[in-house]
């Protein structure tokens, strides 16, 4: 639609019909900023114009508010060529006095005064004139609007000087419409919205409503905002569904009734000018029904969209339009012959696709893509309905009582208007002042011929069998097509889906079979099990109407295994499949492809575990593998074979983390087992009640990838793996569910391998896997070496230990009189475990006659390990070297030995006599007997005395408990002094196992030397508690300290320290001091102890240490102590005890 601008003139009406047709030609030339009103944004815009001689009845209706923005003038002009002052006085000025009076009565203030100037140039060349015309009319009209009063030159007489005033002319026009055009819009939809306020008066109609609006929406589209034009339609789309949508709950308004009328004419929308005037005709006449009025409203949209390059949005509401338009008539419950709502909606849809397809830039035909697939699928649809309704599926004969449907089907469509070009019709009214402008068609050869219009092509499909089945053909491979371009490969499939079964009904089943199989891919990739049988179900029908053995086999056998069917068809097509086997047994002499018939495991069989009993598989052993297998199958089946290949998996060097690859043609593992984590999510409202559910994904590592047509999935595999390496068994019955195979083979070569692919043989049908279970561990087949080896517990030394020695053969070949030698380290000794007992040896020879590959020997040893007189509790190193068959080398195995018993010496004094103590202390587990103690000296000089007891008795020994030995030690007295410092002594005893019988026990020696050094008294200490009266707590007492030289020696400073228990003596004053025994033989100390509890009380400690003064010392900077050694020291009173009595009461305080 296009409506030209409204500009009235008065005056001189000669003058400006010359200047008219420069004005109307040069004004749209270029354009202008429209500055509007509310913030809006600016805007370019080019502007037509349109003269008329001003008339006064346009303003009367604008001052009683019938007016309508088309029609409205928009700008006035007042015209004149005086250019005498004289003249103007005379008459022009009171013209346009009164011509702006009249204006001013009516509000009106878009005017504009063009003064024509026509100078006579000889006789004003030297003339300037003081005041002319155009000041006085600024003088005197245009104060206050100076601009709004121009003047020209005459371009008829003065072209070439009047271009610039012309240009200025022009730019004032264009400034002043656009100003008059911001008032008038922003007047006029305050008229519209004072409408649509009184909607609930009674005598409001939605027609003039739409009329009025409409006009706006024309404006707006004439000054080429074609995005604010549809927002207007898009309004009045929205308030007459919400009108409709009112109606069906409340009372049906009086201008509804309008449409209640029946659809017998079902034009669909169109483009065509002429159709559309036609059509907005019967809506000011109130004579249209709802599909007119909507076809009508979709359509102004549809031009608006594609003037604003969106061709791709029209396509995007049709279906929402259709939809709501068809609820519409629901709701009116209008009545429509069958069949016309299919006819109307297809005629839309193909309109729509006829405008998308004039698209030509290939970023907006994808765009038109993403929305016309649909669109073909709906029109494919319609256009069945219409055949099955009037019988033009193929294998049907139309009846009359079709044909005459046909005939009703036709009329109500209409005839189709011919397209309408520039050169004729360009301008057809709709009112006074509004018209119509053909759309330019798409050019094309002139030897193409021009395409059918929708309902054209829609009556000819009805018109015959042939062209409907032609038609429905072209649509459905349009939809298919368009689906894949915008990969919706889903819907691609379903529309293959009713072309298959429409080529079914053609009988041609060899077309049907390529999109059934396409759409049993798609379901099998996405787990649409049951709609997946179905098409099983067809495929298997086609294969049988095509005689196609080796496809109906596999089909007939998947079919079989499908649990969304009923048992009764299961088993049914079990029976098919089993024939089918026979068949195939009997072509394979003719038809090649009956040799060798692949189907894909995971549809008939599912593997449900692979276990492997071992990892490490030794050279010529057996690969034992179970696999758990359940059959899909409704009955049970023999299998020729079950094979399990496994491939050698390649060398890689070290560092490199390149992961094994499955062959070509089989899927990894992994990706059959990985599955999207879908979790259930609940929304819950505020009381805690169920609001809704959902599923989640969470892929925010993997973001699921929408797939294309060639990352489909095979329905059978394109490629067997290598069998050369395999586990198998033969004629196995497999059993509906679970069943347990055990699959072997020999190892015979040495490797690293990985289970490849899975085959069971049904007489000539082989169902191969497409992957294996995950997180399948590869195995390793190895050369088994020989091994010997110790197997002992907890050695103890001095106690016979049982050792068993382990041979395992392995892959060796022994000779027949094999033996193994073991040699013992020092202190060691074996023998081999026997009823007779023989003697330990340090070597020892064992005999391994007859010993065959992989056997294991156990030969029970018995050793014992020598107990050195130790005295810490530490192991016992020992070694024995195996000199074995396989190896030049000797095999050398660490042995460490606990000992049974450990001895500790120690000196103890008496005055001047010594005494060693010998502690014999259990550390195993064994009871052992220790009988004959003695300790002997060897150096002159020195007597050993045994003050044991004499009676011969066994001592038995456990674990944690000592034993003491009691000796003393007498040295002479100048040896003691310069030639024994050190006197060695031997203790030694026998003992034995006392878990063993006694007349069967052997007892074996212990010995043990100790070093005594020190063991000369050098001084005594005595000390002696002196109370005043009796010793009571809390009362100072003297404690009195002697210490005496014995024998004469270096040491001549001391240091005394009194090492008292503070809970029991509190010593007064000092508690150490250093003395000098260079000159004296004895000294004397005396010390205040306070006593602090009753009762018996060991007497303080007294410690003596060396005192080593720093002058004596040339590394010391400080004096140091040096401790004596225990036998160096003898203390007489240092087991002694004294009675302290409780404090008398009566007593003074006690001392703080």
């Amino acid at each position: 639609m296009n409506c030209k601008p409204l500009v009235t003139y008065s005056g001189d009406a000669r003058i400006f019909k010359t200047l008219e047709p420069h004005i109307v030609a040069a004004l749209p030339s270029d354009s202008a900023e429209w500055k509007r009103s509310y913030g809006r944004p600016v805007k370019n815009v080019r502007v037509e114009v349109t003269f008329k001689p001003f008339e006064q009845g346009a303003l009367d209706r604008y001052k009683e508010g019938r007016w309508n923005i088309v029609d409205h003038p928009v700008l006035h002009i007042y015209v004149t060529e005086c250019s005498d002052l004289e003249a103007y006085r005379g008459s022009v000025k009171e013209e346009i006095d009164q011509w702006l009076k009249l204006l001013n009565g009516y509000g009106v203030t878009d005017w504009m005064i063009l003064l024509v100037e026509t100078l006579d140039v000889k006789k004003s060349k030297n003339i300037l004139p003081r005041t002319t015309v155009l000041d006085k009319i600024r003088l005197e009209f245009g104060a206050k609007n100076g601009d709004r009063c121009l003047s020209i030159l005459n371009p008829a007489r003065f072209e070439m000087k009047a271009t610039e005033s012309f240009r200025c002319l022009l730019q004032r026009i264009r400034h002043l419409m656009l100003t008059g055009y911001n008032k008038s819009i922003v007047k006029y939809e305050e008229l519209i919205r004072t409408n649509r306020e009184n909607r609930i008066q009674e005598n409001w109609s939605f027609i003039d409503y739409f009329l009025l609006q409409e006009q706006l929406a024309f404006v707006l589209e004439m000054l080429g905002q074609h995005s604010e034009a549809l927002v207007q339609y898009d309004e009045l789309d929205a308030m007459f569904s919400q009108f409709i949508l009112n109606s069906v709950f409340g009372e049906k308004q009086k201008w509804l009734l309008i449409f209640d009328q029946p659809l017998y004419a079902f034009h669909g929308i169109s483009l065509n000018p002429a159709k559309m005037m036609e059509t907005r005709a019967k809506i000011i006449a109130r004579n249209v029904t709802l599909l007119e009025f909507r076809s009508y409203l979709f359509a102004r949209q549809c031009l608006l969209l594609d003037a604003a390059g969106k061709p791709w949005e029209i396509a995007e509401r049709l279906l929402p339009f259709l939809f709501s338009t068809l609820r519409e008539i629901e709701a009116l419950k209008l009545e429509t012959p069958e069949g016309a709502l299919a006819c109307w909606e297809f005629v839309c849809a193909l309109e729509v696709l006829n405008l998308c397809d004039k698209v030509q830039e290939s970023k907006d035909i994808y765009k038109c893509s993403q929305f016309s697939a649909p669109i073909w699928n709906l029109a494919k649809d319609k256009l069945y309905g219409l055949g099955k309704q009037c019988g033009l599926l193929p294998g049907f004969v139309p009846t009359s009582e079709q044909l005459h449907t046909v005939l009703h089907l036709s009329a109500g469509m209409g005839d189709s208007l011919p397209e309408t070009g520039h050169g004729t019709a360009a301008r057809l009214e709709l009112q006074p002042e509004l018209h119509v402008e053909p759309r330019a068609g798409k050019p094309h050869s002139p030897a193409r011929k021009p395409k059918k219009s929708a309902t054209d092509t829609l009556k000819e499909a009805l018109g015959s069998n042939q062209a409907f089945t032609k038609l429905y053909l072209e649509l459905s491979e349009l939809s298919i097509s368009t689906y894949k371009h915008v990969s919706r490969l889903r819907s691609a499939r379903l529309v293959g889906l009713d072309l298959g079964n429409f080529y079914i009904t053609l009988n041609e089943p060899q077309k049907a079979v390529n999109f059934f199989t396409d759409l049993l891919r798609e379901l099998k990739q996405e787990n649409w099990h049951y709609l997946a049988s179905q098409t099983l179900l067809e495929l298997a029908s086609c294969y049988r109407k095509m005689e196609d053995n080796v496809n109906y086999t596999k089909t007939c056998c998947a079919i079989a295994c499908c649990h969304d069917l009923e048992l009764l068809v299961r088993t049914f097509y079990f029976d098919e499949f089993v024939k089918s086997l026979r068949t195939l047994q009997a072509t394979r002499n003719v038809d090649i492809d009956a040799l060798s018939v692949i189907c894909t495991l995971e549809d008939h069989l599912r593997i449900e575990r692979i276990h492997l009993e071992s990892a490490s598989i030794v050279q010529d052993e057996f690969i034992v593998v179970q696999l758990e297998l359940e059959s899909n199958f409704p009955r049970e089946l023999v299998a020729e074979q079950v094979l399990l290949s496994f491939e050698m998996n390649a060398k890689q060097p070290s560092g490199s983390a390149t992961e094994l690859l499955p062959p070509a043609g089989v899927k990894p593992s992994a990706e059959i087992g990985a599955q999207l984590p879908i979790t259930l999510h609940l929304d819950y409202k505020q009381d805690n009640t169920l609001s809704g559910s959902s599923v989640a994904c969470d892929t925010r590592t993997k973001q699921p990838v929408r797939r294309s047509s060639s990352t489909r999935r095979k329905i059978s595999p394109t490629q067997r793996s290598d069998f050369t390496n395999c586990v198998s068994c033969e004629r196995i019955v497999l059993q509906p569910g679970r069943n347990s195979l055990t699959l072997k083979t020999k190892a015979t070569r040495v490797g690293t391998w990985s289970f490849r692919q899975l085959a069971v043989q049904i007489d000539s049908v082989e169902f191969l896997s497409e992957g294996l279970p995950p997180r399948l561990e590869h195995f390793e087949t190895i050369t088994k070496a020989s091994i010997a080896s110790l197997n002992f517990v907890n050695l103890v030394a001095g106690v016979e230990q049982p050792v068993e020695l382990v041979i395992a053969a392995g892959s060796f070949r022994f000779p027949r009189d094999a033996s193994a030698t073991l040699r013992c380290s020092k202190n060691l000794r074996v023998r081999l475990q026997a009823k007779e007992k023989a003697a330990f040896e340090r070597e020892l020879l064992v005999p391994l006659n007859d010993f065959a590959p992989f056997e294991q020997r156990s030969i029970a040893l018995e050793a014992i390990c020598d107990l050195p007189g130790k005295r810490e509790e530490r192991a016992i190193e020992q070694k024995i070297s195996l000199q074995v068959p396989w190896s030049r080398n000797e095999i050398a195995i660490p042995l460490h030995f606990m000992p049974a018993l450990i001895a500790s010496c120690r000196l103890h004094s008496s005055g001047s006599r010594k005494f060693l103590q010998v502690v014999m202390k259990g550390v195993s587990d064994y009871r052992l007997v220790l009988r004959e103690a003695q300790m002997s000296c060897g150096a002159a000089g020195v007597t050993i005395i045994d003050i044991n007891p004499r009676e011969p008795q066994e001592m038995v020994m456990t674990k944690g408990l000592s034993i003491s030995y009691l000796f003393e030690l007498q040295v002479e007295a100048l040896k003691a002094e310069r030639e024994l410092p050190i006197v060695n002594v031997d203790f030694r005893l026998r003992f034995a196992d006392a878990s063993v019988p006694i007349e069967s026990r052997s007892y074996l020696p212990y010995s043990a030397t100790f070093d005594v050094m020190d063991y000369t008294t050098l001084f005594t200490i005595c000390a002696k508690v002196e109370p005043q009266e009796l010793c009571r707590v809390n009362s100072v007492c003297h404690l009195n300290l002697r210490i005496s030289k014995v024998h004469d020696n270096p040491y001549a400073d001391l240091m005394y320290e009194v090492l008292a228990d503070q809970n029991m003596w509190a010593v007064v004053g000092r508690t150490a001091g250093v003395i000098s025994m260079e000159e004296v033989e004895s000294h004397s100390i005396t010390l205040d102890v306070l006593p602090l509890a009753a009762g018996f009380l060991p007497l303080p400690n007294i410690r003596l240490s060396k005192y080593i003064s720093a002058s004596k010392s040339k590394s010391d900077a400080h004096p140091r102590l040096q401790p004596f050694p225990p036998g160096q020291i003898y203390n007489s009173t240092k087991s002694m005890q004294i009675h302290v009595l409780a404090s008398n009461i009566n007593s003074s305080d006690p001392v703080q």
